[in-house]
């Protein structure tokens, strides 16, 4: 045997060995297989059958040249113009090539083809969308990329063919291969409405390494935003409530009624029209998963709050009063604790005779026992009276009082902890904006939003407490003022937020909706079109993740409508 490096005269590739194989031979010298070029299932050993008689075999040589593709592989030569080839079973979709630069015919002939392709085809590809969820996707109306994996490594994979309801409202930028099996593909939007939709993708421009196109396509359901049943009567600055049966409970918001929309049901029902009267300012919690605990608030036309609290029970809708608070108290704090407890914070007790722009507030707290339906005052003073605050439980049980005001309408800097196991108050750390009339939330990583200030010097920051680091900073500024506004988390771990009012003005809430990239890039990004121009509303958010938004403010007056966005109720 003599490969071509050797200076074979016969060599295929030079002129000389063209002249030589032409002038003995009719056809050049040449191995083919039996397998049309595909291979169907695992592979572990290729026959080749040779034009011409075959010199003895240089098998190591052979062997050591194939190496880096196939596993302990054998050349053998059987009969005179045969030749056996096994190894290793390949077991991936593939293009492989056996290399034959060493095998020689018996005058000294090397191949004209020297590379024998292999192709293992044992399956035909199919794409599928990391992280969807099948009935709604809370991630496609802001500027990001979609990551697809496949089921085997592909060739290539080209940006899908868009179809569809929603396919002229999404412009695909770019593709990123992440992996041999993940595939990112980066796009923008324009959406005009928040509307239900669907968007199929198609991957005719995806091969793997067998020349197969990717065999499916996908369609996913877009839901947005979907109007919900109205309110029976308008409520603004109010909580509602999910309990343990997926009913949502409206109650109170400037009017002594309570309303539920009951799981599966396509409207409210008015449950207790003649509620306690309060006008305002009234905190409540949710103690058992059916059980709200309503505490507090202030009577038209009075400059004392209330002491007085009740229970309504959200499966029977029937109300009940229970122990009343030692100091009267609206525009407090109500947070439950972890052994079932209500801690209730500050608040304002009562404005002055003189103005309005002046108010008591209070540096006391009180702890309710349900089991007890009795009002303990805590011994220790809190660090500084507040009001207009916002108050959360932390994962190790300590409740966070972040920010609000001591007397005047001019927000605060400070932040505090209750420890409940000495029930004692600590400052905590410093707030980059000063902030009061604010909304915070416990996240899933047990991080706290602060956001929504309606006191904040005119500021659009959104900040974060970091509980490990013990340290709170502004995260993103939003492109729009939202106080009063509501902030869920989406199942991506974003964050959205819904409505919200510039200033004091409710006729001058945004419709555009917001998603904080939170974790990620720490940005905001435009969500589409609300319906309305709402502040002052509420939100709850369902079991399988779909948000609902109800009531608030439009320009100044009652609004009755509800949205839901994700999976139709």
């Amino acid at each position: 045997m003599f490969p071509s490096e050797y200076g074979n005269a016969f060599d295929q590739k030079s002129t000389q060995g063209l002249f030589l194989s032409t002038f003995l031979n009719s056809s050049q010298f040449a191995c083919s297989t039996d397998s049309n070029g595909k291979s169907f299932g695992n592979v572990d050993q290729i026959l080749l059958q040779c034009n011409r008689e075959l010199a003895n075999l240089d098998s190591e040589y052979l062997a050591t040249a194939n190496l880096d593709v196939f596993s302990n592989i054998h050349f053998e030569k059987i009969d005179s113009d045969r030749l056996l080839v096994s190894f290793d079973p390949l077991i991936n979709d593939g293009r492989y090539e056996l290399i034959l630069s060493g095998v020689v015919s018996y005058v000294g002939e090397t191949l004209s083809e020297d590379k024998i392709p292999i192709v293992i085809d044992t399956q035909v590809p199919t794409a599928a969308l990391v992280g969807y969820i099948p009935i709604t996707d809370y991630t496609f109306f802001s500027t990001r990329y979609w990551d697809f994996t496949v089921s085997e490594p592909l060739e290539n994979f080209g940006p899908p063919i868009l179809s569809g309801s929603l396919a002229s409202s999404v412009v695909l930028r770019s593709v990123q291969k992440v992996s041999e099996n993940l595939y990112r593909v980066y796009f923008e939007t324009n959406f005009s409405t928040n509307g239900p939709g669907t968007l199929t993708l198609a991957f005719s421009n995806s091969k793997d390494n067998a020349s197969n196109v990717v065999s499916n396509t996908l369609t996913v359901q877009l839901i947005g935003l979907v109007p919900g049943p109205p309110l029976l009567q308008g409520r603004s600055e109010f909580e509602a409530f999910l309990n343990d049966n997926g009913d949502v409970i409206a109650i109170y918001g400037s009017k002594s009624s309570a309303e539920v929309l009951r799981n599966g049901a396509s409207s409210f029902v008015l449950t207790n029209p003649s509620l306690p009267q309060i006008a305002r300012g009234e905190r409540g919690v949710m103690i058992d998963g059916k059980n709200i605990l309503i505490t507090g608030g202030i009577l038209p036309a009075s400059n004392i709050a209330l002491t007085s609290s009740y229970i309504f029970d959200s499966e029977t809708t029937t109300f009940t009063p229970t122990g009343n608070m030692n100091s009267p108290r609206h525009l407090h704090n109500a947070v439950k604790l972890q052994d079932g407890k209500v801690i209730v914070l500050g608040g304002i007790r009562d404005y002055t005779p003189v103005t309005l722009a002046y108010f008591t507030s209070l540096n006391t707290a009180e702890i309710y026992d349900p089991t007890t339906g009795t009002f303990t005052e805590i011994t220790n003073r809190m660090r500084s009276p507040r009001s207009f605050s916002c108050s959360v439980l932390l994962g190790d049980g300590r409740v966070f009082i972040i920010g609000g005001t001591d007397g005047i309408y001019a927000p605060k800097d400070t932040t505090e902890f209750y420890n409940p196991t000495t029930q004692t108050f600590s400052w905590g750390p410093t707030l980059p904006v000063p902030v009061g009339a604010l909304k915070c939330k416990t996240l899933v990583d047990g991080n706290v939003l602060i956001y929504g200030a309606q006191l904040s010097n005119l500021n659009n920051s959104t900040m974060l407490f970091d509980v490990t680091r013990n340290q709170i900073f502004a995260i993103a500024n939003s492109k729009f003022r939202r106080e009063w506004s509501v902030a869920s988390e989406l199942p991506d771990g974003g964050i959205l937020f819904h409505g919200g009012a510039y200033r004091y003005d409710t006729s001058e809430p945004s419709r555009t909706m917001e998603k904080l990239d939170y974790g990620k890039s720490n940005n905001f990004f435009d969500m589409g079109l609300s319906k309305y121009s709402v502040a002052k509303h509420s939100g709850v958010k369902f079991s399988d993740g779909t948000l609902f938004f109800l009531g608030g403010e439009i320009g100044g007056l009652h609004h009755l409508e509800t949205e839901y966005y994700g999976l139709p109720h």
